[in-house]
């Protein structure tokens, strides 16, 4: 919310009518970081992102670390990092045995942990 009040200031907006437009905005349910934090998640879980690329997104959106952690949390489907990087070689059809080089890079690419990926792939040689 704090990105709305910071765009509606740089559009000209006072800041403490800016404050009390994001406020109302709030209470009638039109705005909420949490959801947003949530949704866009999932949305990233489902195209096969990793933790570290997740949380970058949620972070470049202004969205507090609190928020962040707890969308990782909600959209992990208990699940570990490592299940879901499996999952996404899967997906994408790559044999971490056949090719490691491209795998680490998938992996990598996709924002997966460093040690996860090694859990994986093995090595980078």
């Amino acid at each position: 919310m704090a990105a709305l009040e910071a765009r509606l200031v740089g559009v000209g907006y006072r800041p403490e009518t800016a404050a009390r437009t994001v406020a109302r905005c709030q209470e009638l349910g039109w705005v909420d970081d949490a959801r947003l934090a949530r949704d866009r998640a999932e949305g990233l879980r489902r195209r096969g992102a990793g933790c570290l690329k997740i949380a970058a997104d949620l972070d470049a959106r202004g969205l507090a670390g609190s928020l962040v952690a707890a969308a990782l949390e909600a959209t992990g489907e208990g699940r570990t990092e490592r299940a879901w990087a499996e999952r996404a070689l899967e997906s994408a059809r790559l044999d971490p045995a056949a090719s490691p080089a491209k795998a680490w890079r998938f992996l990598l690419g996709r924002g997966f942990p460093e040690e996860v990926v090694a859990e994986i792939v093995g090595e980078p040689t």
